[in-house]
């Protein structure tokens, strides 16, 4: 005959049984026995009120990974105050292809931070102030290490921009402390006392009133008036020599031409007075009075021919010469 079944041992079955589906489907439903999970460790200076275990680890607004840990840490070594953040990033999400990509996801990472991916704190709500660790490129920023905590890989961080915002004011405020408030302040008020001085001095009420009624004054209307009448007139006389310039160069051009002509024909008459020289130095003996003065009146009429022919050739070139007399030199 078959013993009965212990309703005690049944229901502690049925309970275990139920227990390990439910721990089942967290476990694997979760995931994670699947997913490839790289852990890193950041420092970041500043304050970190917003930020929490299971704030969002993201890039671009895509969430990576989730942060696992904070923690603080005191140095006695260094007397340093740190607070690691501990987050971890899930690779499925984070893929690096091309030439030197990693197989692991080790080299990936290294990869990443030579282009520049830093991590920094970025403010996910104004209302809650809560706080995400987002991973984006900065490049050109320096890679800061800390030394690392426990066996995690450090990652960089990059001040956020609220910490750069804080810099930049206190910044400006130190520099404004160095600025001599009071001395400026005192050479304004002198200077603003020097500007009521002059406007409330009886000089510039007297210099005012004197422009004022030289203004008015008729003598200086009628000197401005016969300033204007001479300068019509001292144009129209200027306008009357152009003219008369311009007239006189087409009047003197035939006086040019004429004497370019008698140049020609005292030329002509020089070289036929060589010949009749040349005949006489041929039948007079060197020593002869009329021989050495025939000569010397010769070349008194060839000097003379000379200057003819210069005069005649400037007076082609200058024919208002007559009038207006020669030009000098660098004039």
């Amino acid at each position: 005959m078959s013993k009965k079944a212990n309703p005690t041992v049944v229901g502690a079955f049925v309970l275990g049984a139920v227990a390990l589906a439910i721990a089942a489907v967290f476990f694997f439903g979760s995931g994670k026995l699947f997913r490839k999970i790289d852990t890193h460790v950041a420092f970041f200076d500043g304050s970190l009120k917003g930020l929490e275990i299971g704030s969002p680890v993201t890039f671009r607004g895509v969430r990576l990974g989730t942060v696992k840990d904070i923690r603080v840490v005191y140095d006695t070594d260094k007397s340093e105050l740190m607070i690691p953040v501990i987050f971890e990033i899930e690779l499925d999400r984070l893929t690096v292809v091309g030439e030197g990509s990693g197989s692991a996801g080790d080299d990936d990472g290294d990869i990443l931070l030579d282009r520049g991916m830093r991590a920094q704190l970025q403010l996910r709500s104004m209302v809650t102030g809560q706080l995400a660790v987002n991973l984006d490129f900065f490049p050109g920023s320096p890679l800061v290490y800390r030394g690392g905590y426990e066996d995690y890989d450090e990652w960089p961080t990059l001040p956020s921009e609220v910490e750069q915002l804080r810099d930049a004011a206190q910044k400006i405020i130190r520099q404004l402390q160095d600025v001599p408030v009071d001395e400026i302040a005192q050479e304004i008020a002198a200077v603003l006392k020097g500007v009521d001085d002059l406007v409330t001095s009886e000089n510039l009420a007297g210099l005012l009133e004197g422009a004022h009624r030289l203004a008015d004054s008729p003598d200086l209307e009628a000197s401005i008036a016969g300033f204007r009448t001479a300068m019509e007139r001292a144009n129209a006389a200027l306008h009357s020599v152009q003219q008369l310039a311009e007239d006189a160069d087409e009047q003197l051009l035939p006086v040019a031409r004429g004497l370019r002509e008698a140049s020609e024909e005292l030329g002509a008459l020089l070289d036929q007075a060589g010949r009749v020289l040349n005949s006489v130095e041929s039948s007079l003996d060197e020593d002869s009075d009329l021989r050495v003065r025939t000569l010397n009146a010769m070349e008194e009429v060839a000097a003379a021919a000379r200057s003819v022919r210069v005069l005649a050739d400037y007076m082609e070139r200058h024919p208002e010469a007559l009038l207006r007399g020669k030009k000098e030199a660098g004039r």
